[in-house]
């Protein structure tokens, strides 16, 4: 198949799984292209391709705006199949509802849907995981690229169900998506800032500049996070926010190649915010044991 990856990325955690969702089907034997949505990126066009993958990191419970901004402008084909490879920190059932305006927008055109697949990643907010349970996360998400690459070529649609109830709840909550707007009035690089433009340069939304030898943030903010998250000073400070503010690379590829923690992180004993990783990762076993079962697994050793 000629496959086509659109995706948004804040702290590179959905480009991170895009480069594993592209090795996986260049693995396999398909064409691969990718586009990565950013403040002035062209319109890619869709035309020739047979399937196309939207990525996306859940903001709120939400797909984040310039994503939804830049898939509206996209020319979807009647009868293209497409599939949607999310990802969060956590999963909690209100996620499920996160991919509603996509959905819509692609009933609309006519597009097949091919499946819905989450991913979790680390926290770019809230809380910095620790480096084992990324390192146990990244290692159920291998399987779970495998099942999605072995979906999609099988033309088994896997779904992820929301209700009524979530879809409504989501829809009050996206209007934080003004949030960016307003708490950049809050945003300020204090005196540890070395001018580097690390944080212009990144901006997906070409929101920050440098300005009279200091660092001016505009209002365009999405709140992804790259800003103050790779911030090499921990200079930057995200207004309302900043008692959530999360500074340091996971280092995603090297934890990747450490493989999974010599002892699971996520135990049915684990409690709190860690208890919804539990039945999480039994699904993923499960269904990559079924994958096994029917000879669809690759070699073991790329896990």
């Amino acid at each position: 198949m000629k496959i086509l990856l659109v995706y948004y990325t804040g702290t590179y955690n959905t480009r991170f799984l895009t480069d594993g969702v592209q090795a996986e089907l260049l693995r396999r034997g398909h064409e691969v292209d990718r586009a990565e949505i950013r403040r002035g990126a062209p319109v890619i066009n869709t035309a020739g391709y047979d399937m196309i993958g939207f990525g996306y990191p859940i903001y709120g419970f939400n797909s984040p705006l310039p994503f939804n901004n830049y898939v509206k402008k996209l020319d979807i084909l009647s009868g293209q199949k497409y599939f949607i490879y999310k990802n969060s920190g956590e999963t909690f059932a209100m996620n499920n509802a996160s991919s509603r305006i996509l959905l819509r927008r692609m009933r609309r055109r006519g597009a097949i849907f091919a499946g819905e697949y989450h991913f979790v990643m680390p926290y770019n907010i809230h809380f910095a995981f620790d480096k084992n349970f990324v390192r146990e996360i990244l290692f159920y998400n291998k399987k779970l690229l495998k099942i999605m690459a072995d979906d999609l070529e099988s033309g088994h649609a896997a779904r992820i169900h929301s209700n009524p109830a979530y879809n409504f709840a989501s829809a009050i909550i996206s209007v934080q998506k003004i949030g960016g707007a307003v708490n950049s009035f809050f945003y300020r690089a204090d005196d540890k800032c070395t001018l580097c433009g690390l944080c212009v340069k990144n901006c997906p939304e070409d929101n920050i500049k440098i300005k009279d030898g200091k660092i001016e943030f505009g209002r365009r903010c999405d709140m992804c996070m790259r800003c103050s998250f790779f911030c090499p000073a921990d200079a930057i400070h995200i207004g309302f926010l900043q008692g959530w503010k999360v500074n340091g690379d996971y280092r995603l590829n090297e934890l990747e190649r450490l493989g999974p923690p010599e002892s699971p992180y996520i135990t049915p004993e684990s409690k709190g915010f860690y208890k919804c990783f539990i039945n999480y990762f039994k699904d993923i076993d499960e269904r990559y044991a079924r994958l096994e079962d029917r000879g669809g697994s690759p070699d073991k050793t790329d896990i």
